[in-house]
């Protein structure tokens, strides 16, 4: 059984009982060690143990989490932090996911989707619970960005049809390899393709391209 390290900053103790609670609901194939911060300073001072996942509140005392989350992947990029929050308001989220978090989840979820949740950001993907990923979706239907892709007639007309296949696999959570073994092609192509979405799409992250791109994909 592996060992997974998290580290759980909410201010809320009925909360972290909870999320513990969960967490140890689906030990049947992860030993979930867990540790503990009640506001922004203290997770950020236990980040520095790097765990496997950080799952962090976006309200907290004395830093809010999008603070928090930014100096923390300042210090180390390769953190992986999920975000919680009891509202699924757009402010919230975006303000966690241009920080560059993993996910976003509500505190509504159930065990199964958590660990759903934490399984997809090991594996290297982006997760967000359907209602985050909804609103998500509705917030830039109405962007000015949504409206210039408009004026450009679609995704076809700024990809290719490789590229396009490409972001679909992006956008249900395939890595690279994953995407290279069903194409038959090299991770190499792979990642080439994917800078080159980036690029024309102009998103700097993949977490800002699948917020991109999914209300666009079913016009493509």
């Amino acid at each position: 059984m592996k060992t997974l390290k998290i580290l759980l900053i909410d201010d809320h103790k009925m909360i972290r009982d909870g999320i513990k609670s969960m967490l140890e609901s689906q030990e049947n194939k992860y030993k979930f060690v867990v540790d503990e911060a009640a506001d922004g300073e203290e997770g950020i001072a236990k980040a520095k143990l790097k765990p496997h996942i950080i799952i962090m509140d976006y309200q907290l005392p004395k830093l809010s989490g999008a603070e928090a989350a930014a100096i923390i992947l300042n210090q180390n990029s390769k953190a992986k932090i999920l975000a919680l929050s009891n509202y699924n308001e757009y402010m919230y989220i975006d303000k966690m996911v241009k920080t560059g978090v993993k996910g976003f989840i509500l505190k509504n979820i159930g065990p199964e989707e958590l660990l759903k949740a934490i399984e997809t950001i090991l594996s290297g993907s982006i997760y967000y619970s359907s209602d985050v990923a909804l609103k998500l979706m509705a917030f830039d239907s109405d962007s000015t960005q949504g409206k210039k892709l408009s004026k450009k007639n679609k995704l076809t007309q700024l990809l290719s049809e490789r590229e396009i296949e490409i972001l679909r696999y992006i956008t249900d959570e395939y890595t690279s390899d994953a995407i290279a073994h069903r194409l038959n092609l090299s991770k190499r192509t792979v990642d080439s393709h994917r800078q080159n979405i980036m690029t024309k799409l102009d998103v700097k992250s993949v977490a800002g391209l699948i917020k991109y791109a999914i209300p666009w994909l079913h016009q493509a």
